[in-house]
């Protein structure tokens, strides 16, 4: 998309502030200004969360087809490395994909499997070295001469199992490389320092093919558009949501591809071998299992989901020093796998999904053709990513924003995590760096919401009372006294707001009130009451069905009290208030609303609208 530079960006004006992308990003990539939130790109790991949850569609992942479409007009040999999540994807043959992708003007379609398959080959061949290195040191160790038994087996192993590493983190999903390299770094030394299957793919093409073709990614996942942008070796990066799009927009349906045409399009240099197992939960353990002499002395175990591997990885007890034997971690950032990658169409059940991919990766061969294997492929280069600490500010500090937030103590820190923040003093430390602002924690705002609205109902000139069901009086303002009487007045400042008392006693209102009781939301009533020498005009609102009415009560008999300055009251305070009343009532609902409805309802009763009796 012209204009777009990163990988994943927001759609201000499709924004609703709902700040549901800030609760579901697992490293709050995510800044807050003025309500709009907005991706940090070098806090992002781009595993596109934010892209799935966001309900009004304005995270959007970058549409890079344009950027296809040049490298057509550029003239070069354009290959698809399709993910091998496609299965889950597309209802269709794979040689009726082949084809409808090749209608598109690509010039050859493969599998990234293939990049898979030799990097399994290349991590089987690592493990195997690292349980020789554990062999040989505990065979040494048991022997007279332990100094040069061991080091006769470091030097017979490769770095850094010479090292003694035991521990081994896989680096096929840039999301996890990205995740770790930013927020654990720690880990990174135990990361796989191999090339993702995607680039080992794009390396194996330009061996067989010739440097001058152009490679373009397509498969379920927004993290590769990180990998196009830094890799020379792909040219660009689309998700299968594009890939659609594009179909749609040429009028190709990839089910009406005939079989000549899809034997025609069939897979270059071939189809992949177990790498196809690469998008389940487990499937690169499935890859790398099939060469049991090198694996079988590996414990391995399947970590998916961004939020479990951050998990994992925060645990302080848990590190290389602790094993005993060593340890391979397959992490995928998406729950499940690539099947459930972020541009993944959810129309079908993700069982469904898994079971065709499942049926497809199982038909492959078990391994490799050794013309294949024998290709000679450079399997370096991971994505680089700086490391990102948190700030650390003191104490002072953050309690001056809880302070500022409504809470003094721990027991006003409910940690409910509505603003996004596992807790108040995360939270606390986002606004300190300027990520966050106040009106996300929803207790401020609530606070903030019946401030504005008691300053409303204090700033109008007419009496206002809110009644319950049982005639007990909500809240009320002063000038609902000033207009009832001297006595009343007193009352009121012996009790503020008169909560509890029986509207029924007060000048025998309570009666005027049961008619809105049982009226629907929304209705009005207008009485003319006379009570000993003066004359009231009483608005009776429903503020919610049958629970809880409004009277808006003024002194017509006093001719400094009209009509007219009552509207233009209310019309001054809502045009100093409404902006904010709205916004409130966006994030909390009907009840902040209510004081801004029942201003406009009282223009609209003193201008001549209403029901009279």
């Amino acid at each position: 998309m012209p204009g777009i530079e990163y990988p994943i960006y927001t759609e201000y004006g499709e924004c609703r502030d709902c700040y549901k992308c800030v609760r579901r990003c697992p490293v709050k990539a995510v800044r807050v200004q003025t309500g709009h939130p907005e991706v940090l790109t070098k806090m992002c790991i781009f595993c596109g969360k934010c892209v799935v949850s966001c309900p009004a569609k304005a995270k959007r992942a970058r549409d890079d087809v344009g950027r296809v479409k040049n490298l057509f007009g550029e003239g070069l040999k354009v290959f698809a490395s399709l993910a091998p999540s496609f299965p889950a994807e597309f209802n269709c043959t794979p040689g009726q994909l082949s084809g409808a992708i090749k209608r598109l003007g690509f010039y050859a379609v493969s599998e990234t499997a293939l990049g898979a398959d030799f990097v399994s080959e290349d991590i089987v061949s690592a493990l195997q070295a690292a349980s020789g290195t554990q062999a040989a040191s505990a065979q040494a160790s048991g022997n007279s001469g332990t100094q040069a038994s061991s080091a006769q087996a470091a030097a017979t192993s490769g770095a850094p199992e010479a090292s003694g590493q035991k521990l081994f983190l896989s680096s096929a999903c840039p999301a996890v490389v990205l995740y770790i390299k930013r927020y654990a770094p720690a880990f990174v030394p135990y990361l796989n320092d191999r090339s993702s299957p995607l680039l080992a793919h794009a390396s194996l093409l330009q061996k067989l093919y010739g440097k001058k073709i152009a490679v373009v990614f397509i498969g379920p996942c927004v993290a590769k558009k990180r990998e196009a942008d830094q890799f020379k070796e792909v040219a660009a990066a689309l998700t299968f949501s594009e890939l659609k799009h594009w179909f749609d927009e040429a009028g190709i349906k990839p089910e009406e591809i005939s079989e000549a045409e899809s034997r025609e399009a069939a897979f270059v240099p071939r189809r992949a071998a177990k790498g196809a197992f690469y998008p389940v939960d487990g499937g690169m353990l499935i890859s790398l299992r099939r060469k049991q002499a090198g694996f079988s002395k590996t414990s391995n175990m399947v970590i998916s989901g961004i939020d479990t591997i951050a998990q994992t990885l925060s645990n302080n007890n848990f590190n290389n020093a602790h094993l005993e034997a060593p340890l391979f971690l397959e992490l995928l950032a998406c729950s499940g796998g690539c099947v459930n990658g972020p541009c993944i169409t959810r129309d079908d059940s993700a069982i469904r999904r898994r079971a065709r991919l499942l049926r497809y990766a199982e038909s492959a061969d078990k391994a490799l053709d050794p013309k294949t294997i024998a290709t000679k492929v450079p399997l370096t280069g991971m994505l680089t990513a700086k490391e990102m600490p948190p700030p650390l500010y003191p104490e002072s500090k953050i309690r001056a924003v809880l302070a500022g937030l409504g809470k003094y103590d721990s027991k006003d820190e409910l940690n409910c995590s509505a603003c996004g923040y596992e807790t108040c003093r995360a939270f606390a430390q986002a606004i300190l760096e300027k990520r966050a602002e106040k009106t996300m924690c929803a207790a401020y705002t609530r606070a903030l919401a019946q401030k504005k609205a008691n300053a409303l109902i204090k700033a109008i000139p007419s009496g206002i009372v809110i009644v319950d069901k049982n005639s007990k009086i909500i809240e009320c303002n002063r000038n609902f006294a000033r207009v009832l009487g001297s006595e009343m007045e007193e009352l009121y400042e012996l009790d503020p707001e008169l909560k509890g008392i029986d509207l029924r006693k007060v000048a025998g209102l309570g009666d005027y009130f049961v008619e809105a009781f049982q009226a629907d939301a929304q209705s009005r009533f207008d009485y003319d009451i006379k009570y000993e020498d003066k004359i009231f005009h009483l608005g009776v609102y429903v503020i919610e069905k049958g629970e809880t009415v409004c009277g808006v009560l003024e002194d017509i008999t006093k001719p400094q009290i009209r009509r007219d300055k009552t509207v233009a009251w209310a019309k001054k305070i809502i045009e100093k208030n409404v902006q904010a009343v709205q916004k409130i009532a966006f994030l909390l609902g009907e009840n902040a609303a209510e004081t801004e409805s029942i201003l406009h309802s009282i223009i609209e009763s003193h201008t001549g609208g209403g029901k009279k009796k």
